[in-house]
């Protein structure tokens, strides 16, 4: 019996939504057809990354970096808003970061919010090609009654980790998965003393924190208000374990998507001979 993956002709639709997506999320939606989609991903990006723009003065510029040719700038990579890659480039040249201007930081009082929007964003741009690309497999034949496409199991693991196993029949996993997410996850924050949910004082690390999805991002919002005036003693696992969780979550929608897009074909198999 050959693997339970899509002949070359699919993954290279998969591959085209893919990178559209990520240039403009919804882009690769607009492509298939759905136009509600498209425009519901299109507007739940931009509204998320400008947005924190907006709110956090756009200090989000102080943790990208401008890539370019001697004195020419051409790329600002910052993470993990480039997963809403256009617009990100657009908001790098349209805004000036209110702390290059002479302001301090610490005068604006949405900054942490803003810095969870515009992630989030980022985030949500990510995971909205995973969602078109599913849609390619649907666009052939749609799965059964009862079934996840694979973009739903994907996205569902950034509402919750192991949502995505759990409603695709797997609940073992989703135990697995989600408690060794979770719990890596409340471990770091407990270590941390819940206030290295940070990306003024760890920027890297915040960056795999966001990916743990809608429990890390609340997280976030949650510690915004706690500080420390020391080191603490198991701060740095704390970090450790809090951006392994959101790093590990990555995998876990993988999975997800894989497991729900073996369900396809095995589903396309029960009726007919998988298209090439």
């Amino acid at each position: 019996m050959s693997a339970l993956t899509p002949g070359p002709k699919i993954r290279e639709g998969k591959a085209r939504m893919v990178t559209w997506s990520l240039l403009v999320p919804g882009a690769g939606h607009l492509l298939l057809g759905r136009r509600r989609a498209a425009l519901a991903w299109f507007a739940a990006c931009q509204v998320l990354l400008f947005g924190g723009f907006i709110l956090a003065g756009a200090t989000q510029l102080d943790y990208g970096r401008w890539l370019g040719f001697g004195g020419m700038k051409m790329l600002c990579l910052m993470a993990p808003e480039c997963g809403n890659f256009l617009a990100s480039q657009f908001a790098a040249i349209l805004f000036q970061s209110a702390e290059n201007g002479g302001h301090s930081p610490e005068l604006i009082p949405w900054r942490h919010l803003g810095h969870c929007m515009s992630g989030a964003g980022g985030v949500l741009g990510f995971f909205s090609a995973a969602h078109a690309s599913g849609l390619v497999l649907e666009k052939l034949e749609p799965l059964p009654a009862g079934r996840l496409t694979p973009g739903k199991a994907a996205l569902a693991t950034l509402l919750l980790p192991g949502l995505g196993h759990a409603l695709s029949g797997r609940r073992l996993k989703a135990f697995l998965f989600g408690g060794v997410v979770l719990g890596l996850f409340l471990l770091g924050m407990f270590l941390g003393e819940f206030a290295d949910f940070n990306r003024q004082r760890h920027p890297y690390y915040w960056i795999g924190q966001m990916f743990l999805g809608v429990p890390g991002w609340l997280g976030n919002l949650i510690a915004t208000g706690r500080s420390f005036t020391q080191v603490l003693p198991y701060q740095d696992a704390g970090l450790m374990f809090t951006t392994v969780a959101g790093l590990f979550n990555i995998v876990v929608g993988l999975d997800a998507y894989a497991r729900a897009e073996e369900d396809w074909v095995r589903a396309r198999r029960a009726g007919k001979e998988v298209a090439p």
